[in-house]
């Protein structure tokens, strides 16, 4: 059998396999990466209809200077194959669609009916439904808790098993809620990013000129260097052999070769590390497995709307997001895409169905008419994580302390990850674990 030997061993082809592999490589030091699937980027990809209208199932856009570090990378790989947008979005409560982030005064006025607050400020750190009776009014709560949560079938099912509805609330606050003046700082990233664009009214965004977002995932594969990084697709087979007592991975075979390395880039699910080395994690309670499905609609003519993206916050419509790809790429604004996220099992998978009801939908809301024809439609349905009546956030914090308790011995995770996340936080995060990684090695190797 054929013995390889790497300074380090990527596993996961995903967005933080991809940048580690990039950065190793731009650092001179050699590594091989593994991906199970044949094509690199995980969920981050893009589909392509008749050679010419792009789909994406994963990131959208990059928030522009969301995190520097990460608008930085996009950049240098990107070249000048980008656009910068200023971002346009909108929001549905019932059948009324109107921007999002606009003083109450500029809401339907069926919606302001439901609004009592007087003083328009706002001072809510982590959102209770006594807080939000508090400043916008009883009616206003039960509402958004009786109709805006319960829109997310993935929240309804938390909650109907348990689960506290102050935990989900960050799904639609401030999302859902009219501007009012912000007296207080939120402390999490994403918190306090979105709290300033709503005080500054504006947020840009960057997103590649032609082929969709997968576009940055295959330029950052051309932008690695080579001569030090190779990636290896379609492995299927792999056996990662680990010593259980020492938390560590010692070989992987494959085919008729053994590869071993100074240290593995774990870059794939973490639940899937522990299980490899022999952990049981009843203790952690995943949920169910979590559907996602994509109607992509391609129709004769202009859509009149100059949103990019609609965030759909109603009973009445079985649809989480409504996006607009051409309009992102700067093209003729004929492409719609609905996005639908429920636990495994809730509801058929029948594309006549959804092709019926979204059009139903897109209809009431205004999207399209019966002068503008379908031309073509396409489903796109995968399991993506999961759905759980526990705070997310806390099953991650849980379970990275497990793992740092652990002390793997030649095990780094660059990003520790277990559901959607957002590419300011990855690309920063795996930078510099990987930095890390590589000083440790350069340590061990003096000693």
């Amino acid at each position: 059998m054929k013995k390889i030997h790497s300074s380090i061993i990527i596993l996961g082809g995903g967005l933080a396999g991809l940048v580690s592999s990039n950065i190793l490589s731009n650092l001179e030091i050699d590594s091989i990466l593994f991906e199970k699937n044949k094509v690199l980027g995980g969920g981050n990809k893009s589909i392509c209809y008749n050679r010419k209208h792009q789909f994406d199932l994963g990131y959208h856009a990059l928030d522009y200077k969301r995190s520097l570090i990460a608008t930085k990378f996009f950049k240098k790989v990107m070249g000048k194959e980008y656009h910068k947008n200023e971002l346009s979005r909108g929001i549905i409560l019932e059948n009324e669609l109107f921007p999002y982030n606009q003083k109450l005064e500029n809401w339907p006025e069926a919606l302001q009916k439901k609004i009592s607050s007087t003083n328009f400020i706002d001072n809510i750190v982590n959102p209770t439904k006594s807080k939000i009776n508090e400043i916008y009014g009883k009616e206003f709560s039960n509402y958004i808790f009786s109709d805006v949560l319960n829109s997310y079938p993935s929240i309804k099912w938390a909650i109907q098993n348990g689960g506290k509805k102050k935990d989900f609330l960050s799904i639609v606050y401030p999302w859902f809620f009219p501007k009012f003046k912000k007296t207080v700082k939120r402390e999490l990233e994403w918190e306090s990013f979105h709290d300033k664009v709503r005080r500054s009214s504006k947020q840009y965004i960057l997103y590649p000129k032609s082929g969709g977002f997968q576009q940055f995932i295959k330029h950052i594969i051309i932008n690695t260097n080579k001569k030090y990084s190779k990636i290896l697709t379609n492995q299927k087979n792999l056996k990662i052999i680990s010593n259980k007592q020492k938390n560590e991975i010692k070989k992987i075979v494959h085919g008729n070769a053994t590869y071993t390395a100074d240290l593995f880039l774990w870059c794939a699910s973490p639940i899937l590390l522990l299980k490899i080395l022999g952990h049981d994690l009843k203790k952690f309670d995943f949920g169910v497995p979590q559907k996602i499905i994509f109607g992509n609609f391609i129709f004769t003519k202009p859509i009149n709307s100059n949103f990019h993206e609609i965030l759909v916050g109603s009973n009445k419509h079985k649809i989480n997001r409504i996006s607009f790809p051409n309009l992102l790429a700067k093209k003729t604004n004929n492409l719609i895409q609905t996005e639908f996220n429920f636990p495994e099992g809730e509801f058929s998978l029948d594309m006549n169905y959804w092709k019926e009801t979204w059009e139903n939908s897109l209809s009431e809301i205004g999207l399209v008419s019966n002068e503008n024809s379908l031309k073509q439609f396409s489903f796109v349905e995968e399991t993506r994580g999961y759905v759980t009546s526990k705070n997310w956030l806390n099953i991650t914090k849980n379970l990275k302390n497990y793992v740092t308790d652990l002390e793997l011995k030649n095990i780094k995770i660059p990003y520790f990850n277990l559901g959607p996340e957002n590419i300011n936080r990855v690309i920063p995060g795996v930078i510099t674990n990987v930095i890390n990684g590589v000083k440790l090695l350069k340590k061990a190797s003096l000693k």
